[in-house]
């Protein structure tokens, strides 16, 4: 800690001994950042104290031969002199608060000291570190000699820091009671400050905290108390450093809380914001009554903005000023270069003994400024008078007329008579400012402006000479005299020392600068001097032929043609008195008249007042005129406003349409073919073609609107398929100009268009070509039936919009549509009529969003009469040789068929019971067969299923084979294949089951194979491709399918018995 002496040095300022020692084994002073806080009592009478903490003082404790440290920080009192004197209690009492016994859940580190400060009997800490950096502070209040400490104790919340800041003040929550104010800026992170008082007992208890509203801003960290609409009342101002806004770059937060009688809102009444990146609110301070004009007043520190700045805000009896009076930078004082300018702040003491409060301003850069205020003056009598206030030009000569005098004085804002610096006032005075020309000048300057130096306190008055020119017109209006002051500034050199600032005042900023009177002329209007006058206008438009012009809601209507060349616009002007305080001169009156660019001013007639314009500016783009005719004077009339004469126009366009021809005959005939098969026109159908003539006459509209051919077209029929497929719309018959609507409606299969299209084929070309060929056709074989109607109207047909914008209509123009008639709809769905009738229609109409542009809609009918060629085709008629031919050729047929099934012994029937086995046969009893169904036989009719085994021994019967699967070889049986008896092996296995190929060639079987076909008695013959089965049929069934044949294993025994 260091005091400095208010001198020229810089290099006085001395280290204050506070005379602690430190103990190692008891207490550590090192590094205990004394300093920290520093406050005063403010007393002026050299009685004060200085308070200077060190919230970083540690004392050691021992446990055993451990030690243990707690920072409980200490605080220091000293007198005005910074010396210990051991006589007043203040000094000698220790100032320890917190309990260094005890660990961080309670006080052992409550760093006390971190805030502080004076009252006249009362001292107060913060203690940001105590009960888990919860915090809480402390108050040492004075009565009598005894000293009492009063604490906040609640343990609920961590880490929020109650006592970062304090302050304390009567007339904040009661008029006569102490209110403690104290920052926890990590409250819920966005910052709190608790405002405290001491009821009864030895607590503080809150009655009121305020709460920050953004994250991180850090609200409470910086805490000042002043009256700011002098109502008595402290109010109080709250810093948020970190607050920010991205998008308005705003880098910092004060939060004004204005003090309604001992209360406060919620909301803050006033925030002021400041630069990005600038820590605005990082300190904040009181000053005092910097202007002297009764209202306190407040300064900011923005440290991080450049190097530091401070902002000075002034007071009023709303509260703060919006803006800053005052912004001073660290990098304007002199030569020093600093960093954090404004990082602390402490104002409120005048150290220089002028009446003004001086602000103290600290940094980072090992430099302290001390701020001292200049006196303020306020400009008095800043008026000037003139002689005389009513001239008669005729009374005035050239070298004199008008008498000017201008009278200045001043005082000191602080009210101190003793103030009697000499100062300048520069100040300017100009006549006639707004007009041109002027009327007046300054016989000292030969000029309508005098600028000039004001001398204060001794000046007291100034006598210019003010003459009027020749020849002046404008006698009406009053000569206006304007006077401007400001004060004239000192040079001076930069110097250290405290010199006196007397010499160099500034003005009050809240007073006017400027000052005006007038000097009117003397008239014949009356008594006030004021000509009223009554001037009335009224204009009329008229043709040059004279006839009157129609009127739509009040406003006249010109029917827009090449013929109109003039127009005539009538006014008729009027001063009549209708009271008896109006009607006078109307001096200089004059009319204003404002032409539009589609008028040319043609001539004037005086006496009619009656103006001709050319009309050749006058197109389709003019859509009304209206000119502004105003007239002044200058005689006094309130109620003089500009009249409009307003001319619409009207402009119709009458065209012509039609369709040719209007009704296309046609037909339909061939097969139906699908879409994917039709790549070119031509395949669809026969052509149809429409040409379409419009013409108007006039203007082209251009931008103004477009005149449409819409074209009503039969697309489809009701359930969708093809009717009028439309290939290409030409415009002016070029084929270079095509109207392609959108929403691809015009040839959408994309179908190759053919490049010279003639036009439809004629009916009697038709005729000539089926002359040679007479078929029946359809049409004549129905016998005239009833024909069909498409048509939108009557919802037999489906249409599309379709529309073609024509820019360009002053010639005729064609307007050629094509399409072709859908054959395959036609063959499908109209195939039973004569003739199918295909209506639709073309609509010409004008689109356009100017009202004065009309067009009435034409309409014209196009129709396709369409009909059927379909051809039936007779039978032909077969030759007699031909069907002689094919009857022997089928009789031959059917002898071979029968000669091979007699070969094949297919006719004669085999008796079973001559071909009974050798072997001994079991019959297999009824309950334990298969009963078929009745399908298979009739119930009156049933036989038994019979297992018939055949052995054919001859020569070249099966040889043994060497074993059980010996293939195959290529000789045959020829019994085998005619009777499909079952053939065993010669020599099987005992026990053996026989496997049996399935598969069997269509040959007569192999003697080395073994087969078994069960085969019913009477049974006539089975296919060849059962072969290697075992087969079951109905006995006296001669009709064998795969559906009726069953497959089953079976077991050969050596007695030759067969298990089934």
């Amino acid at each position: 800690m260091y005091f400095c002496p208010l001198s020229a040095s810089m290099t006085d300022c001395e280290r204050v001994d506070i005379e602690e020692k430190s103990v190692p084994q008891k207490n550590i002073i090192e590094d205990m950042w004394l300093g920290v806080t520093i406050a005063s009592q403010r007393e002026q009478s050299g009685r004060g104290r200085v308070l200077a903490c060190a919230h970083r003082y540690t004392e050691v404790l021992w446990a055993g031969s451990e030690d243990q440290r707690r920072m409980v920080g200490k605080c220091y009192v000293r007198g005005n002199d910074l010396k210990l004197q051991l006589g007043d209690d203040w000094q000698t009492y220790h100032n320890e608060m917190c309990n260094s016994n005890t660990d961080a859940e309670e006080t052992g580190m409550c760093q006390m000291g971190t805030s502080g400060s004076f009252t006249t009997n009362t001292i107060y800490f913060g203690a940001p570190g105590a009960y888990n950096w919860q915090g809480t502070n402390y108050m040492l209040q004075r009565e009598s000699w005894e000293l009492s400490d009063f604490s906040y104790p609640n343990h609920k919340n961590g880490n929020i820091y109650i006592g970062y800041t304090i302050q304390a003040s009567s007339a904040v929550l009661h008029k006569e009671n102490l209110t403690i104010i104290s920052g926890a800026p990590r409250y819920q992170h966005t910052g709190a400050v608790y405002l405290m008082i001491n009821r009864f007992g030895s607590n503080l208890e809150t009655s009121l905290m305020l709460v920050g509203e953004q994250v991180g801003s850090y609200f409470g960290s910086a805490i000042a108390l002043a009256d700011l609409d002098n109502n008595g009342w402290q109010d109080l101002v709250i810093g948020a450093p970190y607050y920010f806004e991205r998008k308005q770059e705003v880098g910092g937060a004060v939060y004004v809380y204005m003090n309604e009688a001992g209360s406060f809102q919620n909301q803050p009444s006033q925030i002021l914001k400041g630069p990005s990146n600038s820590a605005f609110g990082f300190a904040v301070a009181s000053i005092g009554d910097v202007n002297q004009d009764g209202f306190e007043d407040v300064a900011v520190g923005a440290p991080f903005e450049g190097s530091g700045k401070v902002y000075i805000y002034h007071s009023t009896s709303g509260g703060l000023m919006e803006l800053p009076r005052q912004v001073i930078s660290g990098a304007d004082l002199g030569p020093f270069k600093f960093k954090t300018f404004g990082y602390s702040l402490s104002g409120g003491m005048d150290v220089d003994g002028n009446s003004y409060p001086d602000l103290l301003v600290g940094s980072l850069s090992e430099k302290i400024v001390l701020l001292r205020a200049r006196p303020v003056i306020n400009i008095l009598n800043k008026t000037f008078t003139v002689t005389p206030s009513l001239v008669d030009p005729a009374k005035c000569n050239p070298h004199s007329c008008i008498r000017v005098q201008v009278c200045f004085s001043y005082n000191q804002s602080a009210g101190d008579p003793r103030y009697k610096e000499q100062i300048n006032l520069l100040y300017t005075l100009e006549a006639d400012r707004d007009r041109r020309p002027i009327r007046v000048r300054f016989a000292e300057t030969n000029s309508a402006v005098y600028r000039g130096i004001f001398s204060m306190p001794d000046t007291k008055c100034q006598d210019l000479e003010l003459l009027l020119l020749e020849n002046i017109r404008d006698k009406l209006h009053p000569i206006a005299l304007h006077m401007n002051y400001s004060l004239e500034e000192k040079q001076r050199d930069f110097q250290l020392g405290l010199y006196s600032l007397n010499a160099y005042p500034v003005l009050n900023e809240d007073q006017p600068r400027e000052n005006h009177t007038e000097i009117n002329f003397q008239k014949e209007c009356g008594l006030d001097n004021k000509c009223n006058s009554n001037l009335q206008l009224t204009a009329a438009f008229v043709p040059e032929q004279g006839q009157l012009l129609s009127r739509m809601n009040g406003t006249q209507m010109l029917q827009y043609s090449r013929d109109v060349k003039k127009l005539h616009l009538s006014v008729v002007i009027t001063n009549t008195p209708t009271t008896k305080a109006n009607g006078e001169d109307a001096h200089e009156a004059l009319l204003n008249i404002t032409v539009p660019p589609t008028l040319l001013p043609s001539s004037v007639r005086p006496m009619e007042l009656t103006i001709t314009f050319e009309a050749i500016g006058i197109t389709l783009d003019t859509r009304e005129i209206m000119v502004e005719l105003e007239l002044s004077t200058l005689s006094y009339q309130e109620d003089l406003r500009p009249v409009w004469a307003e001319l619409l126009l009207d402009y119709t366009i009458h065209p012509t349409l039609s369709v040719t021809p209007s009704q296309v005959q046609t037909y339909f005939s061939g097969t139906v073919v699908g879409e994917s098969a039709m790549k070119k026109e031509a395949d669809v159908g026969s052509p149809v073609r429409f040409d379409f003539k419009v013409s108007t006459k006039g203007e082209m509209l251009g931008s103004l609107g477009t005149i449409i051919l819409g074209f009503e077209w039969p697309y489809e029929i009701p359930n969708g398929k093809w009717l009028l497929y439309p290939t290409e719309i030409l415009i002016g018959g070029n084929e270079s100009r095509r109207c392609q609507p959108p929403g691809d409606v015009i040839n959408p299969l994309n179908l190759t268009l053919l490049d010279n299209v003639s036009s439809p084929r004629r009916r009697r070309e038709l005729e000539t070509a089926l002359h040679t060929e007479l078929p029946i056709t359809l049409a004549a074989a129905k016998k005239a039936r009833s024909q069909a109607q498409l048509s939108c109207a009557l919802g037999t047909s489906r249409c599309i919009w379709i529309e073609c914008p024509l820019h360009d209509t002053r010639t005729l123009t064609t307007v050629s549509i094509r399409a072709r008639v859908w054959n395959s709809t036609f063959i499908e769905e109209y195939s039973s009529y004569d003739r199918i009738k295909v209506e639709g229609q073309a609509t010409l109409f004008l689109r356009t969003n100017v009202a004065t542009i009309n067009m009435k809609n034409h309409t014209v009918q196009f129709i396709v009469d369409i009909d059927s060629e379909l051809t039936e085709e007779q039978p032909a008629e077969i030759a007699l040789w031909l069907v002689l031919f094919a009857v022997g050729a089928g009789l031959l047929l059917l002898g071979l068929i029968v000669l091979l099934l007699w070969k094949c012994n297919f006719f004669k029937r085999t008796r079973y019971y001559r071909l009974m086995p050798k072997y001994h046969a079991v019959r297999i009893r009824q309950e334990e067969r298969y009963r078929p169904a009745d399908g298979f036989l009739p119930r009156k009719h049933k036989k038994h299923w019979v297992l018939v085994i055949h052995r054919r021994v001859h020569a070249g019967a099966c040889a043994p084979p060497e074993h059980d699967h010996a293939p195959p070889v290529k000789r045959h049986s020829r019994h085998c294949w005619q009777h499909l008896w079952a053939v065993i092996a010669c020599h099987p296995p005992p026990q053996a089951v026989l496997r049996l190929p399935v598969g069997a060639p269509h040959l007569p079987l192999p003697r080395s194979c073994c087969r078994v076909l069960l085969l019913p008695v009477g049974a006539c013959c089975a296919p060849p491709s059962l072969w290697g089965q075992v087969v079951f049929m109905p006995s006296g069934t001669c009709q064998h399918s795969h559906s009726t044949l069953g497959q089953i294993s079976f077991l050969l025994t050596t007695s030759s018995n067969i298990s089934l």
